[in-house]
């Protein structure tokens, strides 16, 4: 970290001072002092032998955290102009999303009148004036001179466009500027090769017809459509044709019921006979099923990419709890990651979590599984949640919903970049998941995309919008569909012609009504998906007959030795040292055992057999009474030690961890990690108290 950053991460607005910038010229100055302008050098040099500094001035902090420099330190109008456009560039990387068009129905007109160029003290005759590029953004090709006029137009190009940024309340210096040079150096615009605008229009064909099929064959049935957000579907399809190419073998999916079913048949290819049979009530073989409707069911398949790659996709079942499935997901994801020895990056699993506007700023759970996001016991290695933000709850509008501007404003607290995009820009929505995704593979944190977009009908096909949201209603009537808006950007660009699209959408309407004609002649029974790989030989039926149990005394002793002796060299506190050393004469004696004896010999027995064990909970490391003590301090040194993971060479590990002070979020977690992995004993450890 630079000097500056350690000694005053940002510089005081009141003194007009931007913090990139001069960050910029004071880095580039220490390594080379030729590379800033010679003013600046003089400045630099001056700074130092006026703080009384001899010897290496380039080490010599340019603040000492108790005098700021003011901005009238440089007499030159040169300078002076750099600090106004400075201050203009600072201005739009923090608040350009205040005007971004993100709004596809215009209920909301963008304005933020700080980012007027008179708050820069610039005034249109300046315009023109033309400037060095160099510690002004990435905007332009390096060496490249440019009037502040075209810096204005790439700024807001760049955040103020169909996509609005959060990032700069990042304190990670590497993770902000790696962003801020990705998307300055690109405007924040993909350049879609035209057989990717070709796969893109295709993606919202299928999603957009699924529906109106859907809707028109099954008038007022629940389907929670997904019509008013199609984008949802290129969106994730872009996303895992691009995992693959970046070391992704896996995604695990978590989302609730609006759109679900598209996502089930456009992204995991159920077969669409699955879904019509649901539609039309005919009998699902249930036995090895759960009973649940059709829009909460989960799915995995393996999915080829346009290049050939393949990648596994699983859709995690969801209950009607909304947001509850997310740390199933990540506590899924983390076992999965185990599985492909994958512990250290975490780079080859990634958790995708699609959300509601209403639910992620309402439910805490959505706060409890952020807080997961970078505990030792929980990462995942990033997750990329993407809203579907429909600007409607049900019947509630934002301003009833929550108190906060942006209904993603909770993720703040774990410092991840927030992408606000218009869904009626599937472009800009490509180039945000893409981007999401590379951020995602290269820190290994979490990420999030609202997606703008509306709702074409209530919250469910039977409800009645127009009672609660007449304006909104009116407008998304009047509204042409995305599909439609990319279709004729498409034609303007000759990239299709009218047939092209007409042809596949003729192929699609034609496919699903001879499913459905199939469905309905042949009432063909549909086999739900049961658990293989890891779980086949554990289906088996139920049997009450007693199982033998038991561990040989002479397995249990060298466990016992191994937990309740301290290995030499290690300083424990004398109370535990003794309190084991009762543990092991009561096991030598064969006498009564206590409950942390009996639960560290079962444990260790099955790490001894390699059955790893995992257990987590509040305080479940020493135990909330002082009992358990599975992880020893060393109280000279505080170094951890593990008894459990030191019983044998080749033995299974013992994870013990302590959780946050959540309940919901842990348990969920460790649901979806025992979903995932049958061979491992998972436990989830209540806490004792008013928690």
């Amino acid at each position: 970290m630079s000097d500056i950053h350690s000694r005053q991460e940002w510089l005081s607005p009141a003194n007009r001072w931007n913090a990139s910038y001069i960050e910029d010229l004071y880095t580039s100055w220490k390594s080379d002092p030729a590379s800033v302008p010679e003013h600046w050098q003089h400045f630099f040099d001056g700074f130092v032998l006026g703080q009384g500094g001899e010897g290496d001035a380039q080490s010599a902090p340019l603040f000492d955290g108790a005098s700021t420099p003011t901005r009238r330190s440089v007499h030159t109008d040169e300078t002076d102009l750099h600090f106004h456009v400075a201050d203009m560039i600072f201005a739009y990387r923090r608040q350009g999303h205040r005007l971004a068009k993100i709004d596809p129905l215009g209920l909301y007109q963008p304005s933020f009148p700080g980012l007027d160029i008179a708050s820069f003290g610039l005034t249109e005759d300046m315009m023109d004036v033309e400037l060095d590029g160099q510690h002004l953004g990435d905007f332009f090709p390096a060496g490249q001179s440019f009037k502040i006029s075209e810096l204005l137009d790439a700024l807001q190009d760049t955040y103020c466009n169909s996509i609005g940024v959060e990032y700069m309340h990042i304190q990670d210096h590497e993770c902000r500027h790696w962003l801020q040079k990705e998307m300055e150096t690109s405007h924040n615009k993909t350049q879609l090769s035209k057989d990717d605008k070709l796969f893109l229009l295709r993606s919202l064909i299928d999603a957009e017809n699924f529906e109106t099929f859907t809707h028109k064959r099954f008038p007022g049935k629940k389907r929670f459509s997904l019509e008013g957000s199609e984008s949802i579907i290129p969106a994730v399809r872009f996303l895992v044709e691009e995992s693959p190419e970046l070391g992704v073998q896996e995604v695990v999916i978590g989302m609730a019921h609006r759109g679900r079913l598209n996502v089930l048949t456009n992204l995991l290819g159920m077969p669409y006979e699955a879904v019509f049979a649901e539609f039309e009530d005919i009998g699902m073989d249930h036995a090895r099923g759960d009973g649940d409707v059709k829009y909460h069911k989960g799915y995995s398949s393996d999915y080829v990419t346009r290049h050939g790659k393949a990648i596994h996709l699983s859709l995690t079942p969801n209950p009607s709890h909304l947001e509850a499935v997310n740390p199933v997901v990540e506590g899924r994801a983390r076992a999965k990651q185990r599985q492909l020895g994958d512990t250290e990056l975490r780079k080859k699993v990634l958790p995708l979590l699609l959300h509601g506007d209403a639910a992620f700023a309402g439910q805490g759970l959505v706060s409890e599984t952020l807080n997961l996001s970078q505990l030792p016991g929980y990462q995942t290695g990033g997750t990329v949640h993407l809203i579907v933000n429909n600007q409607i709850g049900f019947t509630t509008s934002p301003d009833e919903a929550r108190s906060s501007v942006y209904a993603t404003d909770v993720v703040k607290m774990i410092e991840s970049p927030i992408f606000h995009v218009n869904g009626d820009d599937p472009e800009a929505l490509i180039h945000t998941v893409l981007l999401a995704l590379r951020f995602r593979q290269r820190f290994g944190k979490d990420v999030v995309i609202d997606m703008l977009c509306y709702r074409q009908h209530g919250h469910n096909e039977s409800d009645e919008p127009l009672f609660t949201q007449p304006k909104m209603y009116q407008k998304i009537k009047d509204h042409s569909s995305v599909c439609s808006i990319y279709q004729e950007q498409l034609l303007s660009e000759k990239i299709i012609d009218v047939s092209d699209a007409e042809d596949h959408k003729q192929q699609i309407r034609q496919l699903l009504q001879e499913v459905l004609d199939k469905v309905r002649t042949e009432q063909p029974q549909i086999h739900i998906q049961a658990y293989e790989d890891r779980w086949v030989g554990l289906d088996k039926p139920y049997d009450d007959q007693p199982v033998e149990t038991g561990v040989p005394f002479d397995r249990l002793l060298e466990i016992g030795e191994k937990c309740f002796l301290p290995p030499e060299g290690f300083h424990l506190n004398r109370k535990i040292k003794r309190q084991l050393a009762k543990r092991l004469d009561a096991l030598k004696a064969k006498e009564t055992l206590d409950w942390a004896s009996a639960e560290y010999l079962a444990f260790g027995s099955l790490c001894r057999d390699n059955i790893p064990v995992r257990l987590s909970g509040q305080d479940s490391g020493r135990g909330t009474f002082s009992h358990r003590h599975a992880v020893w301090q060393d109280i000279d040194t505080e170094e951890s030690y593990i008894p459990l993971n030191n019983l044998h060479p080749e033995q299974a590990r013992f994870c013990v961890y302590n959780s946050l002070l959540s309940e919901a979020a842990v348990l969920g977690f460790e649901f979806g990690y025992a979903m995932t992995e049958p061979h491992m004993l998972i436990m989830w450890e209540a806490q004792f108290g008013d928690f």
